[in-house]
């Protein structure tokens, strides 16, 4: 049985379960404890360096302040000492609606967090409100991996996943940034996005990519001309048996890289897209 911490415990340490000036579905953070919160000014604090939040919703953003301009921040932030200044730690929504409702000081509790508590802690929180979309989800979960040397295996069980489940969130980084784009728009689906892995290649999914997008493609539609459209991808020649183990192999590497990996007669394949991902396939071999 694995012992991979679950995320959130420290979340709990820090706050409570409610957010009264939530605007929509409540965030992790609540009512803190003790000690009591005190104050800081709203232009010291500084956004969390690793919230995975690539955009909020300005309208959700405004509700939030006219809430707060009628009953003020009944629940404080809480942020990170950094030099003169603080980071958010949690409660990144209600500092930028305390801006926005024009506050000079928000009630804040200060806490002495580490670059990773800071990661997991806004990824627990934004997953808990379930605001990430699928490429800010996989980017976060491949950072997680990354600072803590977790398996693909260790971080489905740190955040109550199945890792069939994150290994599709982190496939969806195998594809071009356009691609992506489109998914973190909402132009497609994630589904979608599954379905153009199965592309033979670059040039073929961005074609599939906007045809997709003007003739409003459903999924199973996309999946049947990704099918058509590499053919001999999809059904190749008869090659001969392979060695059962082999997948396996296949598989602990994958979930130890948290990369896609082939093992092919001559050669071990790990593609990777950016010199990002070089490194990081490089530091979980051993290499840097």
């Amino acid at each position: 049985m694995s012992t991979t911490r679950r995320l959130g415990m420290g979340l709990e340490a820090l706050l409570g379960t409610t957010e009264p000036n939530a605007a929509g579905p409540a965030e992790t953070a609540a009512a803190v404890a003790a000690p009591p919160p005190s104050t800081v000014e709203t232009a010291l604090v500084q956004p969390n360096p690793f919230q995975p939040r690539a955009d909020f919703d300005e309208e959700e953003i405004r509700r939030l302040a006219d809430s707060i301009r009628r009953q003020g921040v009944l629940q404080p932030v809480v942020v990170r000492p950094a030099g003169g200044a603080y980071q958010i730690v949690a409660g990144e929504r209600r500092w930028r609606a305390a801006r926005l409702a024009g506050l000079e000081r928000i009630p804040a509790v200060v806490r002495e967090v580490d670059d990773r508590q800071m990661l997991e802690l806004a990824l627990v929180e934004n997953l808990q409100r379930r605001d990430l979309n699928p490429i800010e989800k996989a980017r976060a979960f491949r950072q997680l991996m990354q600072l803590n040397g977790w398996t693909q295996e260790e971080l489905a069980d740190a955040v109550g996943l199945g890792r069939p489940t994150v290994a599709n969130f982190i496939r969806l980084l195998d594809l071009p940034p356009e691609v992506q784009e489109a998914v973190s728009r909402g132009t497609i689906t994630m589904g979608h996005a599954r379905a153009l892995l199965a592309a033979p290649h670059r040039a073929a999914q961005l074609q599939l990519l906007k045809r997709t997008i003007l003739e409003e493609l459903s999924v199973r539609a996309l999946e049947r001309l990704v099918a058509r459209r590499a053919p001999a991808a999809r059904r190749p020649a008869p090659a001969p048996a392979r060695e059962p183990y082999l997948a396996e192999l296949e598989q602990k590497l994958m979930d130890r890289l948290g990369f896609r990996a082939e093992i092919l007669p001559e050669a071990i394949v790990i593609p990777y897209g950016s010199d990002e991902q070089l490194t990081a396939i490089l530091r979980r071999l051993g290499v840097l």
